[in-house]
C-alpha cells in the first residue's frame, strides 16, 4: 500500500495471508457499515491487553472497506487526497473532461470559483454539486426519451 505524502512507505503487494485477513475484514467492516449507519465513529482496538483503541471517523470507514477489498484481491493501494480547493486540472480529472471544457464551465458561471494568486480555484463541494446536478439532468432526459419511445411503441 502506498500513502501519497509518506515517502518512506513502499508499495508492497499483500501476502496471501494478508489478503485472506483483508477479505474477512472487508466482510466484517462492510456489515458493520450497513447495520450502524447512524454511528459517528468506530473503535479500532490496537492492544486489547492495554485497552488501547483508536476512533475511526464514519467518513473513513467506506475508504477502509475499499482498501481491504483491494488488498483481499492481492492488489496494492495508493491513496491520493483531494483538497477542499481545486484547480482547473483537478476538476477536469474529477469530471472526466478536458481543462478547456472546465474553463468554459467557469466562464458560463456553471461552477462558482475564486481567483487565488492568479489561479481559478473551485470548492470541492461546488464541483460535486455540479456533477450531481448534471447527472440528474442526464437521467431525467434519458427517462423522457424512454417514455417517448414507449409511447411510440418502440420500446418493450
Amino acid at each position: 500500500m502506498t500513502l501519497t505524502g509518506y515517502p518512506n512507505l513502499e508499495s508492497i503487494l499483500p501476502t496471501p495471508e494478508e489478503a485472506k485477513e483483508a477479505q474477512i475484514g472487508t466482510k466484517i467492516l462492510a456489515s458493520y457499515l450497513e447495520n450502524n449507519q447512524t454511528q459517528k465513529s468506530a473503535k479500532l482496538i490496537i492492544d486489547e491487553k492495554e485497552g488501547k483503541a483508536v476512533a475511526i471517523p464514519q467518513a473513513a470507514l467506506p475508504l477502509l472497506v475499499g482498501i481491504l477489498s483491494q488488498l483481499s484481491q492481492g492488489n496494492t493501494v495508493k491513496l491520493t487526497p483531494i483538497t477542499k480547493e481545486l484547480d482547473i486540472y483537478q476538476v477536469a480529472d474529477i469530471l472526466g473532461t478536458s481543462d478547456r471544457y472546465i474553463w468554459e464551465l467557469l466562464d458560463a458561471g456553471k461552477i462558482p470559483y475564486q481567483i487565488v494568486d492568479n489561479c481559478r480555484r473551485m470548492l470541492y463541494e461546488d464541483v460535486m454539486e455540479y456533477k450531481q446536478r448534471t447527472y440528474e439532468e442526464a437521467q431525467k432526459a434519458l427517462d423522457e426519451m424512454v417514455a417517448e419511445a414507449e409511447a411510440m411503441g418502440l420500446y418493450d
